[in-house]
């Protein structure tokens, strides 16, 4: 297995045709599921689980910061745009907010890319730069906006279907829609780093070849849960982080 996911994946974004070739059919399709939906299949086990939840830092000090869909519908006059809701949250503070993915270009890696081994017979990979753009609801303190670009690798399959590329899930470093932007706050100028992810997130303290690693001086800042909830850790306190874990907090 490709060792170093993210070290690759951080080379090679979409941004140089000596990587891959621009896919415009990528219009043709209804990206939702990429972004939004119940269950993940994960091709490499050919089972399904949950779709993760999105881990997030924002700030100077690396806040947990939490975002969570609950619709993404293609845009009908749009084919490459799509719109979005969902609420943010950070500490306990939830946001209710809408906004849009817009699709800036997309690419299908080349033969004989590192990318797409030979081990994927029948699949092609390929990958989206987005622009996200995000109005959380003005009538709540504290309110702001969110802008940056998305990044979301997909792949085809041998009947042309495009799914979200879980080729490589659980080898070292995976991971996928990767957003780096910044959280601006309503009627200030005031402006926080913003980045997140499914999995881990990239080019951060918390990037790790396994999921992530949260560095105990940033733990105080919303993590002490999730550094709690260790799997298979029958220990009550444990229990209880894991099941606040998978709580459905944006409902």
């Amino acid at each position: 297995m490709y060792n170093s996911y993210a070290a690759f994946y951080q080379r090679n974004t979409c941004t140089t045709s000596r990587h891959y070739q621009i896919y415009p059919n990528i219009k043709v399709y209804n990206l939702s599921a990429l972004w939004q939906s119940d269950k993940l299949l994960l091709l490499s086990l050919n089972k399904y689980e949950p779709f993760p939840q999105p881990l997030g830092i924002i700030g100077k000090n690396y806040q947990r910061f939490y975002i969570h869909y609950t619709s993404v519908i293609k845009d009908a006059g749009n084919p490459y745009q799509y719109k979005v809701q969902g609420k943010t949250r950070v500490g306990t503070q939830v946001r209710p907010f809408t906004g849009t993915i817009k699709i800036l270009q997309a690419g299908i890696y080349k033969s004989g890319n590192a990318y797409a081994p030979e081990t994927y017979k029948g699949y092609k990979r390929g990958q989206m730069i987005c622009n996200l753009t995000i109005n959380e609801d003005s009538k709540i303190p504290g309110s702001g906006t969110i802008a940056g670009n998305l990044t979301t690798n997909f792949c085809l399959n041998a009947k042309n279907q495009l799914l979200y590329d879980t080729l490589d899930f659980g080898s070292d470093g995976y991971g996928n829609n990767q957003f780096s932007g910044n959280w601006i706050a309503n009627g200030s100028k005031q402006s926080q780093k913003l980045q997140f992810g499914d999995i881990t997130i990239y080019d951060s303290p918390f990037s790790d070849i396994d999921g992530i690693t949260v560095p105990p001086q940033y733990e105080k800042y919303g993590w002490q849960n999730y550094v709690s909830a260790i799997s298979n850790d029958n220990r009550p306190a444990s229990k209880a982080a894991i099941t606040e874990e998978k709580r459905q907090w944006w409902k």
